[in-house]
């Protein structure tokens, strides 16, 4: 496998929509780095350049060290899978993995025992004699990357490739590609909309706004200390608090309630919290970071219960795991632990 470094990487149509704007990073030989983002922020643009499927306006992408930016798709040794598969129909499980080996022009036996270990390896050895139609979705998409596998490629590239699957296949089919890719040591660039599809199997997550990265870093800090107010949402904090008054670099004033965090917010503009670190009437007698609020609706989740929370300064939603669950109507004091409180700038 190898190292993937893309430099001031850019692109427009017809010299003025530009998709692209400055992207740069790079992908550690091994490691599984997801690209994060809404529809149409430039992601599969980004992954398909890298591909060799459309040309970069600027920038370079280089693999090893080498600028593959003029070398054919078909010349790039990369692994490619698709969001719909795109098997042979007319072709068995093992001809489709075949295929590209057959392109290759190697030796029949050669082709045997590589692809009898590739499918070995993704649990399809059963299914070698199959066709396409014959194959339940994720049987499907484990052909689709089996046969990206099989030409022990340098970069795997995946495009939403479980985005055709039902959730509970998806968990089990992304928990696969992992175990997959570290026992291969491969090196994957997994492009997905799914913000917990990509932190649970991602080394580095790359969030895309309006054709930007706006935060590279590992799912860790990127949940813990999200860079800006939009990658706070994207990841599902739903608290926000605007700053009215900067007090010191600790403490921020919102109309006449005082908020003290552990981080340095000399530049915030807003503060944000994630519903399952706030308390529901806390035990700790804090004296600051209290808000006085009401129940105004809820939601029970199997293991917590999800509460609209109304406030002086707005609405809050709470994530509560307890056995029993409180009423809509009642009164309530959230407390924001400081050490959970995060100052953005926007």
């Amino acid at each position: 496998m190898a190292n993937l470094e893309v430099k001031d990487l850019a692109k427009s149509y017809n010299g003025k929509t530009k998709v692209l704007k400055d992207i740069s990073f790079s992908v550690k030989n091994g490691d599984l780095v997801s690209i994060l983002g809404p529809s149409g922020c430039g992601k599969t643009t980004t992954l398909r350049i890298i591909a060799g499927l459309i040309p970069a306006t600027d920038g370079q992408v280089l693999v090893d060290g080498e600028d593959v930016g003029k070398v054919p798709v078909y010349k790039r040794n990369f692994g490619m899978v698709f969001q719909s598969y795109a098997l042979f129909p007319h072709m068995t499980v093992f001809n489709n993995v075949a295929f590209g080996l057959k392109m290759k022009k190697m030796s029949k036996s050669d082709i045997q025992k590589r692809v009898d270990q590739i499918l070995k390896i993704t649990g399809l050895s059963k299914l070698a004699s199959r066709y396409p139609k014959e194959l339940s979705g994720g049987q499907q998409q484990r052909v689709s990357l089996a046969r990206a596998l099989v030409v022990n490629p340098q970069l795997l590239l995946m495009d939403e490739p479980l985005s055709n699957l039902d959730a509970k296949l998806r968990i089990k089919m992304r928990s696969e590609i992992r175990e997959l890719q570290q026992k291969l040591k491969m090196t994957v660039l997994f492009v997905t909309h799914d913000q917990r599809e990509c932190f649970a199997i991602s080394d580095k997550v790359l969030i895309m706004k309006d054709g930007k990265i706006d935060q590279y870093d590992t799912p860790e800090n990127i949940f813990h200390h999200p860079s800006s107010e939009y990658v706070a949402r994207f990841i599902g904090y739903d608290n926000f608090i605007n700053v009215d008054e900067i007090i010191n670099d600790r403490q921020i004033k919102s109309k006449d309630l005082v908020f003290l965090t552990d981080e340095n917010n000399i530049q915030a503009k807003v503060l944000t919290i994630r519903p399952e670190n706030i308390l529901i009437n806390s035990e700790e007698n804090p004296s600051n970071n209290l808000i006085d609020g009401t129940i105004t609706s809820l939601e029970y989740l199997g293991q917590s219960f999800k509460y609209k929370v109304s406030t002086s300064l707005g609405y809050f939603t709470v994530e509560e795991s307890r056995k029993s669950m409180r009423s809509s109507g009642d009164k309530v004091q959230l407390y924001l632990p400081s050490k959970h409180l995060h100052p953005l700038s926007r």
